[in-house]
C-alpha cells in the first residue's frame, strides 16, 4: 500500500510539474484595420502589438489584420463584444452613428492641435467620449489625429466659401457637417477613397474634401487646387476596445495596453502634423496651387458651422456642456 501510494504521489508531482512547465497561453487581441499595410496607421498598430507583447512579456498577443483582411473598420465596431474583435481604431465619425453624442468631435473647428496637445483636455475628451459610448459595451482608450481636411480641386481656384456653390464635391463626415456643406451650396458625394482621383479626372466630381496624404499619394496633380480652412475639420481614429473584455483583463495588462496607446497618441499627434506639412510642400513644389484661408474668411467660415451645429447643440446639451467644462478647467479658449 505504502509502495502504491508513493507511486501515485510521484506520479502526481510529475504531472504537476510539467504542467508548471507548459508555456502559458497568451491572451488574444486582434485588431483589424481597413487602410493598407503600407499605410501610416497600420505602422503604429505594429508598434502598439509590438509594444503590448514585450510589456507583458507575451501575455497578450496582438494581431494586426490590415487591408479589410478580417473586417472593414465599421463591421470590426459591430464585432466588438463578440469574442471575434477586441479593438479597432475607426475614424472617430463611425461613433456618431452608433452614439450620436460623439459627434461633438465631428463638429466643424470642434478641435484644435493646440487644444489636443494639452494633456488635460486630450485625456478628459477622451474619457468624456468613452463615458458616451459605454453603454454600449465600449470603450476609447485615446484618439489619434487623422488630419485637418482640407478641398482639393481638379482646375478651379478657391479663395473664398462662394466660390463652392454648385460643386460637386467627395466627402466624408456626420450630420452636422453634411449640413455645412449644403449651406456653402456644395453637393456632397459619397465614394470610396480608391476612387477619387478617377471620379476627378473624368468629371465626375469637381473636387474631393481630403487629407494631405489623399491629396500627395492618391490624387496626385489631377487635383491642381487646395483650398484650406485651418481647423475647420480635424479629423481624429479613436481607438476603441470590448468594454467588457477589457474591464475583465488584469489589471497590468489593462495599464499595458492604455500606457500603450497614450504614449502613441502623444507622439503621431505631432508627427502626424509634421507629415501633413510636408506633403502639402511636395505637391506645392509639384507645382499644385495651395490657398489657406485668412482670419476674416475663418470667422465666416465659423459663423457658417454655428448655425449648422446649433441643432447639435439643442440636442445633446449634456455633451456640449462637458466639453465646454473641459475648455475652461483646461485652460483652453474654444
Amino acid at each position: 500500500m505504502t509502495k502504491s501510494f508513493r507511486g501515485a504521489g510521484l506520479t502526481v508531482l510529475a504531472t504537476a510539474g510539467a504542467l508548471a512547465a507548459a508555456p502559458t497561453l497568451a491572451d488574444e487581441l486582434v485588431l483589424p484595420s481597413e487602410v493598407a499595410a503600407t499605410h501610416w496607421k497600420t505602422d503604429y498598430q505594429n508598434q502598439f502589438a509590438e509594444m503590448v507583447g514585450e510589456k507583458t512579456g507575451g501575455e497578450i498577443d496582438v494581431k494586426v489584420f490590415p487591408a479589410g483582411q478580417l473586417y472593414n473598420e465599421q463591421d470590426a465596431l459591430a464585432a466588438l463584444g463578440t469574442g471575434a474583435v477586441q479593438m479597432v481604431w475607426p475614424v472617430s465619425v463611425r461613433l456618431e452613428s452608433i452614439v450620436p453624442d460623439t459627434g461633438v468631435i465631428n463638429l466643424p473647428f470642434a478641435l484644435s492641435d493646440e487644444m489636443m496637445a494639452n494633456t488635460c483636455f486630450s485625456e478628459g475628451l477622451t474619457a468624456t467620449i468613452s463615458d458616451s459610448v459605454a453603454p454600449r459595451g465600449l470603450k476609447v482608450l485615446g484618439l489619434l489625429r487623422t488630419a485637418d481636411l482640407f478641398f482639393i480641386f481638379r482646375d478651379k481656384e478657391i479663395t473664398k466659401m462662394e466660390d463652392l456653390k454648385g460643386t460637386k464635391v467627395r466627402v466624408t463626415g456626420g450630420k452636422v457637417f453634411l449640413d455645412t456643406m449644403n449651406r456653402l451650396g456644395v453637393s456632397p458625394v459619397s465614394m470610396s477613397a480608391s476612387e477619387m482621383s478617377t471620379a476627378m479626372s473624368q468629371g465626375a466630381i469637381d473636387g474631393v474634401f481630403s487629407s494631405p496624404a489623399g491629396w500627395a499619394e492618391m490624387i496626385g496633380m489631377t487635383g491642381q487646387y487646395g483650398w484650406y480652412v485651418p481647423g475647420f475639420s480635424l479629423s481624429t481614429y479613436a481607438v476603441v476596445v470590448d468594454g467588457m473584455w477589457f474591464e475583465g483583463l488584469p489589471a497590468e495588462q489593462q495599464e499595458a495596453i492604455q500606457s500603450t496607446i497614450t504614449e502613441i497618441a502623444a507622439k503621431e499627434w505631432v508627427e502626424a502634423k509634421a507629415s501633413d506639412e510636408k506633403l502639402i510642400k511636395k505637391m506645392e513644389e509639384q507645382g499644385a496651387t495651395f490657398h489657406i484661408a485668412d482670419e476674416a474668411e475663418i470667422a465666416r467660415w465659423k459663423a457658417l458651422a454655428d448655425e449648422s451645429a446649433a441643432s447639435f447643440n439643442d440636442e445633446h446639451q449634456e455633451i456640449v456642456a462637458k466639453v465646454h467644462e473641459l475648455e475652461t478647467s483646461c485652460d483652453i479658449g474654444g
